[in-house]
Parts: C-alpha cells; structure tokens; sequence
C-alpha cells in the first residue's frame, strides 16, 4: 500500500470521501483510437464506445 502513495496523483480518501465517490478507473487507453478514411472508428472495440469520427472525414484531402 506504501508503494501507491509513491506514485503521482495517488491520494488516500477518507471513509466519507468514499462514499461520496462516482464513477470508477477507467482503464481504457485512446490512443490506440481512430479515424480511417471513410470515418468510421478504428482500434480497440471499446473505441466505438469512447471517441467518434466526422462523418465528412476524408484521407484524400
């Protein structure tokens, strides 16, 4: 547990913090997400769920 505080932006919530708390780790990574030329998303499957494309998106231009 030591080792996590040494880590940068890790902080230790109190009890009541706690139960204020929304949402969870996202442990998604978007840069493996994108565009190809006719703009539909590319990557991972989770990526249709995170990013969208134009659909004016066009390689040629």
């Amino acid at each position: 547990m030591k080792n996590l505080l040494n880590v940068n932006g890790v902080s230790v919530l109190t009890k009541k913090d706690q139960k204020t708390l929304n949402g969870g780790i996202v442990l998604i990574n978007a840069k493996y997400c994108e565009c190809d030329c006719s703009g539909k998303v590319s990557g991972p499957k989770y990526c249709e769920q995170i990013i969208s494309c134009s659909q004016e998106y066009n390689c040629n231009q």
